[in-house]
């Protein structure tokens, strides 16, 4: 049995076919095994064959059936507050907290304290319960190895206004979420002037803005340009992609007087009114137990945020939470920020 509606993909533990329909992927696929059972809707602003693993096995587990809308995280988001006070979904997943936190203060969300959400440091929980981080990812530098030689890595953020890295140098667009993130974490511990002056001392150096962070991380394989500034999975998509590929990578600014580098959060939360409240709580709680967290950081290559999770890419040069200094910045503090951030460099990081 097939039925289709725009804006939804239902999962019955088949690979779904999608429509593109504005910023949503469409699709709904229903599986005669879940006829008549418990359902529950998720809208994701992370891929579909990302979280597919994880939704399956949920499926399979719980017997609860997953309709999914996945689209950018902006667009999902205002499909929320439209639908406010009668929602349609039931759980987002973001990108990043800050658009979650944004919908936390409009009350678009519904707290719930997962049991299993104890083990998630603090700093990537919000303080009423209202959502919370499931993976990380990390703000890293990859560089193309036949360009550049170890020794002569950029070890900072701040080396790339340098003359050695004029026009070498890439990073995604404002579209990309951790672009956000990442201008509002070096806001966060350096200041609004000071950000703005490194942001021109980039632009002056020639910096290339790409469409998203898969284009820096092309551009960097392909030797295009020398250094990327990206997340850290992109790497190891590089390197599933073709493992030949000549690129390393760099956690920066870890010198006893660097910031540090910045880790954002996936984040998971409820919405108001969601009309299967306990199946919502259901996919939280799988999402957070080692066993379902573990399906969303070996799809994704995302470190985990809880302990007893191993981190994927060891191997390959990364690194775990604990293992790298991070940037003393929470993900509040980010979200807070960002307005600021797409207010003064929206016209600035366009492709």
């Amino acid at each position: 049995m097939t039925t289709r509606r725009h804006g939804e993909q239902r999962w019955g533990g088949r690979k779904g076919t999608g429509l593109l329909i504005g910023a949503v992927a469409a699709g709904l696929l229903l599986s005669p095994a879940f006829a008549g059972a418990s359902e529950v809707t998720l809208y994701s602003a992370r891929k579909e064959d990302l979280i597919r693993p994880a939704i399956e096995a949920f499926q399979k587990e719980t017997g609860i059936r997953v309709t999914l809308l996945t689209g950018r995280a902006g667009e999902l988001a205002r499909r929320i507050e439209l639908e406010r006070g009668k929602p349609n979904g039931d759980v987002f997943l973001g990108t990043a907290a800050g658009i979650t936190e944004l919908l936390r203060q409009k009350g678009l969300l519904e707290p719930y304290a997962s049991p299993y959400a104890r083990e998630i440091p603090e700093e990537f929980r919000a303080a009423d319960h209202a959502w919370v981080g499931i993976t990380g990812r990390v703000r890293v530098l990859i560089y193309n190895t036949n360009r550049v030689k170890p020794a002569e890595a950029p070890e900072s953020y701040f080396d790339l206004t340098a003359p050695r890295w004029k026009g070498q140098v890439a990073v995604a667009s404002l579209g990309e979420r951790t672009t956000v993130s990442w201008l509002a974490a070096l806001m966060a511990l350096k200041g609004e002037a000071a950000t703005r002056q490194y942001v021109d001392a980039l632009r002056a150096n020639g910096l290339k803005v790409l469409k998203n962070n898969t284009e820096v991380r092309n551009a960097v394989a392909r030797g295009e340009v020398a250094v990327g500034i990206t997340n850290h999975y992109y790497y190891m998509l590089q390197l599933q992609e073709d493992p030949r590929s000549p690129i390393a990578i760099v956690y920066p600014d870890q010198g006893p007087t660097g910031m540090g580098t910045p880790v954002f959060s996936i984040t998971a939360a409820i919405i108001k009114g969601a009309p299967h409240q306990t199946e919502a709580r259901a996919l939280i709680d799988f999402l957070l137990k080692p066993a379902g967290n573990r399906l969303l950081v070996e799809g994704e290559f995302e470190i985990p945020l809880l302990p007893r999770v191993a981190v994927v890419g060891a191997d390959r040069g990364i690194r775990g939470l604990g293992q790298f200094k991070k940037a003393p910045v929470t993900q509040v503090q980010l979200a807070e920020l960002e307005p600021t951030v797409e207010r003064l460099f929206g016209s600035i990081f366009l492709p």
